[in-house]
């Protein structure tokens, strides 16, 4: 049986990691170099570094600074922000990330997932999926001016080629009030490939509660470990406590 990964979520303004609640106010909360090495330390599955405003900027993720959070991490890394080409790729990959996570270019043309897949290896592509709410309806975020829904997003990009899915509750994100199962048990239907669920952890139940009640097999997070007491470690031992398989 697959382990239950947790995955710390490093989100950088280009400058310093930010938090933001729903997408929203994003608040400084320290080094990446920094961060990487804590959490190196502390022995999680896998780490997402993304500069979440590198394509609202049009610019592309400082290398130097991917190549810093890089060398502190024995863990596989995943890089994400302002990924357009397969030259973004390579260049990211040449300098040690295992896989990147793309947003806005997936939207734009699906027919660059399928063209990376390809080239590289499903299993180096991860899509980022931000879903919101409205009226009932799950509606994929984005500046791409497409008006799509998760569902149809999900099979456009798994059709592509997607190796792996950030499945990210914009009105969960930073709240730390619990995850959004519904969300999750909706995507979980039509999902073929790996998930990552994100948006709402903020105490160990939370995550009790997201094992038990979806097949969740990693969890992407972030807030839990900037503004609270517990670690990665805590998560696993709660999670081992209801038999899902970690690694300690």
């Amino acid at each position: 049986m697959l382990k239950v990964r947790i995955i710390p979520i490093l989100t950088f303004n280009g400058f310093a990691l930010v938090k933001t609640k729903q997408f929203a106010n994003p608040r400084m909360v320290g080094n990446p170099v920094q961060a990487a090495r804590v959490y190196n330390s502390r022995a999680v599955d896998e780490l997402a570094f993304v500069d979440i405003f590198a394509t609202k900027q049009s610019r592309k993720n400082n290398l130097k600074i991917v190549q810093d959070v890089i060398k502190e991490c024995f863990m596989p890394v995943a890089i994400g922000g302002g990924i357009t080409s397969i030259e973004d790729i390579t260049d990211l990959l040449k300098i040690g990330a295992d896989k990147v996570i793309i947003k806005t270019a997936s939207l734009v043309n699906s027919s660059f997932i399928k063209k990376a897949s390809e080239f590289f290896g499903a299993q180096c592509i991860t899509i980022a999926v931000d879903v919101f709410r409205q009226d009932d309806q799950f509606k994929v975020l984005n500046t791409a001016g497409r008006d799509v829904t998760m569902q149809n997003f999900i099979l456009e990009i798994q059709e592509a080629g997607a190796g792996e899915i950030i499945l990210n509750s914009v009105d969960k994100d930073g709240t730390m009030n619990g995850f959004d199962i519904a969300l999750i048990q909706e995507a979980e239907k039509i999902t073929k490939v790996p998930m990552i669920c994100v948006g709402g952890g903020g105490n160990l139940d939370h995550y009790v509660e997201l094992f038990q009640q979806t097949n969740c097999e990693a969890v992407g997070s972030a807030s839990i470990f900037h503004f609270t007491q517990f670690t990665p470690l805590d998560i696993k031992n709660s999670l081992k406590h209801i038999n899902k398989p970690v690694r300690l």
